[in-house]
């Protein structure tokens, strides 16, 4: 897709706002609270009891890799450095939307990022007052104000005064420097979330794609 295509569909879908719907379904506020702790104490036995047996741990392309022992190995969730904390926390604040009955997922960006655009390329931003500045700088000249937009990426982050910066470009063609951890990919990590005999579990956790 060239790059006045892109900009035309970022200027028609625009903006992605947050969705929640946890407090929605029945006994996913209680799950909810569960998981949280399990994640802010690193506690892997914990997090077991609050995943399904089969948990698909290779994707949703690759629905044959599942089950704790896998996912424990893959995700090494018996340290507490492991990735899977930050990602899990991650998921966690941003929120879940209801995909069908008894099935959330999260994040929302992911599965509503508008099909039209070519994810690798475009970032979502997570707040409703987000300074665009003229330079990486907290000081810089402010540009535009963002609220939810999606952007394109226009370079990798850099670190200017210990934070990450992005170079983005909006629909307008603005180009300017956000905070990187203001923005998500839609190739982040992905999880979707299901009843089992009555009970919420965790039944599939998509590492996502680099990004």
């Amino acid at each position: 897709m060239n790059t006045l295509m892109a900009m035309l569909l970022i200027a028609q879908l625009g903006k992605l706002a947050p969705v929640s719907d946890a407090a929605r379904e029945p006994g996913f506020p209680s799950y909810l609270a569960k998981l949280k702790s399990a994640v802010e104490s690193r506690n892997a036995r914990a997090l077991q009891k609050l995943v399904d047996p089969d948990v698909i741990v290779g994707g949703f392309a690759d629905k044959d890799e599942k089950g704790w022992a896998r996912f424990a190995s893959r995700w090494e969730v018996d340290s507490n450095q492991a990735r899977v904390w930050d990602v899990l926390a991650d998921l966690i604040e941003l929120g879940f939307f209801r995909e069908t009955t008894s099935t959330l997922v999260s994040p929302y960006l992911v599965w509503k990022f508008p099909r039209e655009l070519e994810p690798a390329d475009h970032l979502v931003v997570l707040r409703d007052a987000l300074p665009l500045r003229a330079t990486p700088d907290r000081n810089g000249k402010v540009l535009a104000m963002l609220a939810f937009d999606i952007v394109k990426r226009v370079e990798a982050a850099k670190v200017h005064e210990a934070f990450d910066w992005i170079l983005v470009e909006t629909s307008e063609g603005t180009q300017g420097y956000v905070q990187a951890s203001n923005l998500r990919s839609p190739l982040m990590p992905r999880a979707q979330f299901g009843k089992r005999d009555g009970r919420w579990l965790l039944v599939v956790l998509d590492r996502g794609q680099d990004y």
